[in-house]
């Protein structure tokens, strides 16, 4: 879990999948870091482009898995749902 501090300075503690979700929609004003608190705009942040920040990868979560789709045959037709 990472300790994040929004805009409106609350706290909280977030996974990192979360992390990546609230700094792409610009809501975190700050997050820590294991050598101390990061500066959203200020400080670089890891980016899909590796000129931008050059720090070790410390993130170490994998993907979501999402159920797989199963058809089922309603009155009106054939749908997709998920279980």
């Amino acid at each position: 879990m990472i300790r994040i501090v929004y805009r409106t300075g609350e706290e909280e503690l977030v996974p990192p999948k979360f992390l990546d979700i609230l700094l792409y929609l610009q809501q975190i004003q700050l997050f820590e870091r294991a050598d101390g608190w990061a500066i959203v705009g200020v400080d670089k942040l890891r980016n899909s482009n590796s000129d931008y920040y050059c720090g070790p990868n410390t993130r170490k979560h994998e993907p979501t898995p999402l159920p797989a789709p199963i058809k089922t045959t309603f009155l009106s037709g054939t749908h997709t749902h998920y279980q």
